[in-house]
This record gives C-alpha cells, structure tokens and sequence, in this order.
C-alpha cells in the first residue's frame, strides 16, 4: 500500500483518536462515556499498529511524526497511574487496616504460633548448651557476645546488633508474604526461623551480657516490627490456604482472590515497618536511661493494643 492510500485509509482513526484525547484533556476521563471509553481504547491499539506499520514501510515519512504525537499524547491518559485521595489513605490506615486484622486474625494467631514456637526451642536449646546458637546465628556474632563477658567488656555494641535485627526482621516479613506461594511451607519456615533466631540470642545475652540494655534497644521499634511479621506472615499463610483449600472456587481463581486479600494488608504492613524504622533511627540510639526506653515500648505496645481493638470499639 502506498503512503497516500494509507493515509487516506486511516486518516478518520486518527482523527477520532486525537478528538477523544482532546476531550481528556479538557474534561478528564470521566467526561467519556463507558462506550467511548471503550472506542478510545479500540483506536489507540489500531493507530499504534499503524504506526508500527508506517515505521516499517515510511521510516522518513511526516505521518510516523504525526502518529508518534497522539500516540504518545493518548498514551498518556491510558496509562497515567491513579492517584488515591489522601482521604481514602487516611481511612484505609485508621479504620481499615485494623478491620482487615480483625477478619484474618485466626491467620495472625496461627503466624504467631509458629514464630513462638521456634523462639522457645531455641531459647532452651541455647540456655542448655551455648555452643547450640551457632545452629541458628553467625558464629562471629556468638562469638561476640561471649566475649564481650570473658574479656570483661560489657560494651558489646548493642546498636549494631539491634540494626542487624531489623534488617533481618525486614526481610522476614517480605519471605513471609511471598512464600506462602509454597503452600506455606516457606511462610512457616521464615516464622519458625527468625523466632529461633530471636529465641537464641536472647539466650546468649542473659547468660553473656545485660539483658536490660538488650530489651531497650530491641523492643522500642521490635514491638512494632514483630508484629509487622506476624501479620505478614498471616497473609502468607491466607495465600496458602487460597491453594490447598479453593472451596468452591476453582484452584486457580481461589489463588487470585486469595492473594487479593493477603495484599490488602501490605499497606499496613509497610506503614508499620516504616514507623519502627523511625524509631530504630531515631529514638533508640538516644543516650538516655534504658528504664526510659522499656517505658517508651510498653506505651507503643498499648498504642498498637487500642489502634487494634479499634473495630470493636467503632462500628462502621
């Protein structure tokens, strides 16, 4: 085909397309009806096969100009992401994030389970035998921290080891969530894991360092972030049951809306993690008294206690 048959072909498509982006752009998107919204759509994928077309067969021609521009130009209101009011951010965090806590508690509890399983077998294994943390920590960290009471340096660098576990507890809540594509297998095991490891270096401290400076600068923020973990791990363990148990839903749709559901937690997960980020960054390296900081924790421990029960207390 010619240039100019093509053009004259074709050349009502792209007319209507750059209308229809026009009309966009002055009035927004909702201004379309559900059938225009529907052409709009119809005549960008066919005027982009035309300019593919014409960039195949009229690489030096003004009309792959011409398409390039209301190509680009509708592209823009197809794929522009959606901006969410901070009204709906506002209710999600306050009101719907605790309410989704409340349906998938049963989940939240089983989570927890399995992380406080794994901290008390470690935490016994290790108060029996020391040498048995090398099972579930870095021997250079175990090391450390036995050291720390030989050498008679009861510095230990805490902060160091209180970061160390928030990038570890990070981690976990993100293995958490995507590995209840295992069937949960590797949900429980990150649970399981990262309590024993919990478990084991609270063994080392109490028989090797000063267990008060250890809890005030791990349960400020770890509060927050444990918690954070077992919620993440809960939505693991929903995509796994959206697997093993699709009800009378197909396997394949029972995992869609199974990992619908598991992902609307997120955002209050991350919410969490960033909180404790906060003030793993600023609050716990504070030289004040360690008294000071369990006082601190005890209060955000009560804070998340009243901002959970907030769906029994408000019925919306």
């Amino acid at each position: 085909m010619n240039e100019e048959r093509f053009i004259k072909s074709n050349s009502d498509t792209w007319r209507e397309l750059e209308e229809l982006s026009m009309k966009i752009h002055k009035k927004g998107i909702k201004s379309l009806s559900s059938t225009n919204v529907k052409k709009f759509l119809s005549l960008f994928r066919l005027s982009s096969h035309h300019l593919a077309y014409a960039k195949t067969h009229y690489p030096q021609s003004n009309v792959v100009m011409y398409l390039n521009s209301i190509i680009g130009k509708s592209q823009n209101y197809i794929y522009t992401v959606k901006k969410i009011p901070l009204q709906e951010i506002k209710d999600y965090i306050c009101y719907g994030f605790p309410k989704l806590l409340k349906t998938y508690r049963w989940y939240i509890l089983g989570s927890f389970s399995f992380f406080i399983i794994g901290t008390l077998l470690s935490l016994i294994l290790v108060l029996y035998n020391s040498d048995n943390a090398n099972i579930f920590l870095d021997p250079s960290l175990v090391q450390g921290i036995k050291s720390g009471r030989s050498s008679g340096n009861s510095q230990w660098n805490y902060p160091l080891m209180s970061s160390y576990i928030m990038t570890n507890n990070i981690t976990v809540s993100l293995k958490a969530f995507v590995m209840g594509i295992t069937l949960g297998i590797g949900t429980i095991y990150a649970l399981f894991f990262n309590g024993a490891l919990l478990g084991a270096l609270t063994a080392l401290i109490y028989s090797y360092g000063d267990p008060i400076n250890y809890w005030s600068l791990i349960l400020p923020h770890g509060i927050i972030e444990l918690t954070a973990i077992f919620i993440s791990g809960a939505a693991g363990l929903i995509i796994a049951k959206s697997i093993l148990i699709p009800g009378e839903y197909s396997r394949i749709h029972s995992l869609i809306k199974g990992t619908k559901n598991a992902v609307s937690l997120l955002g209050g997960i991350v919410f969490m993690l960033i909180i404790a980020g906060i003030i793993e960054g600023f609050f716990t390296p504070l030289n004040i008294p360690a008294v000071i900081k369990l006082i601190f924790a005890a209060v955000t421990a009560l804070i998340l206690a009243i901002y959970f029960s907030l769906p029994y207390i408000i019925k919306k």
